[in-house]
């Protein structure tokens, strides 16, 4: 497998430069998201210290553009075709598969859908011409200095360890999802016990009206029928207010319930909230935002705690 070629590329050689290139890219991208934010941001889609997309494009454009290798022009046109391609099928992806928007370059001119704009386009193909011109030469020469077989046996552990990264980070974003879908039915809920909790007490105005009625000025049969009615009014009365009781213990328990689900979280939940914050889900975004924003307080809270202490 090591030997195949791809575009006249040893696949030991892609593989090497799909790993290191991975790497320079989550570091690329943390230290800009933590230098503009002020602290250490992990900015990536799994956990670990790579961004397979950096890779993924990095390898594409040392096959598909090795003929301009030597073209200023070609390279720059070709990153920018290259990498919109790869940016914009990378998003059109992760919205199908998670239901949720990761970047979004809507406030940018000249965007297509959010999801790729020209601004982000053109830096794309400057970051081409400096990659190949620049970058991949020496880091060629390392992946051609290391031992075929010292590299396979890292490569094979480096592999599993990207699997097993990829999938626990998916399996913690679909836990995410349900989170919310469970946060939308709390809130559903809680909407629902507050409308009937507003039917009871406008009910109870009512009943109160009526045993407010001066008595005193009926007289005859129709007395005693309206005593009889408010009798049945004061036990009706009792009766709703039990059942207005028993409705005010659901709803708390509804809103304890919603507490609890959105004080609690992962690593892997806040992680992604920090090195996304553009990140917003399409079903369930009212729940995400309080969600996102109950759990940033927390942060805050924890470090100036941390702080003092």
């Amino acid at each position: 497998m090591w030997s195949i070629e791809i575009g006249g590329f040893p696949f030991f050689q892609l593989y090497g430069f799909f790993i290191i290139y991975s790497f320079l890219g989550w570091l690329m991208e943390s230290i800009f998201v933590s230098v503009s934010n002020g602290r250490w941001i992990n900015r990536g889609f799994i956990s670990g210290p790579f961004c397979p997309i950096y890779g993924t494009g990095a390898v594409l454009v040392i096959v598909l553009l090795a003929p301009f290798q030597h073209n200023r022009m070609g390279l720059f046109l070709g990153g920018i075709v290259v990498a919109t391609v790869l940016e914009y099928l990378i998003s059109f992806l992760l919205e199908k598969i998670f239901h949720a928007t990761w970047w979004d370059y809507s406030n940018m001119p000249f965007n297509l859908r959010g999801r790729i704009c020209l601004i982000r386009s053109l830096e794309w193909g400057v970051l081409t011409v400096i990659m190949i011109r620049v970058i991949q030469p020496p880091i060629q020469h390392f992946v051609e200095w290391i031992p075929q077989t010292l590299g396979e046996f890292l490569g094979v552990i480096i592999l599993a360890y990207l699997i097993l990264d990829t999938c626990i980070t998916v399996m913690n974003i679909f836990q995410f999802k349900e989170k919310m879908a469970r946060l939308g039915e709390t809130r559903l809920a809680l909407r629902e016990k507050m409308e009937n909790i507003k039917l009871f007490e406008a009910r109870k105005d009512v009943l109160d009206y009526l045993e407010s009625l001066p008595i005193a000025e009926v007289v005859g049969n129709i007395k005693v029928k309206i005593e009889e009615c408010t009798g049945q009014l004061v036990n009706l009365k009792e009766e709703e207010q039990l059942r207005l009781d028993l409705l005010m213990s659901e709803f708390k328990e509804k809103l304890d319930r919603h507490e609890r689900i959105l004080r609690k979280s992962n690593i892997t939940e806040r992680r992604l909230m920090k090195a996304f914050p553009g990140l917003t889900f399409k079903k369930y975004n009212d729940e995400f935002r309080a969600f996102k924003k109950e759990i940033l307080q927390k942060n805050k809270l924890d470090e100036k705690k941390g702080h003092r202490q």
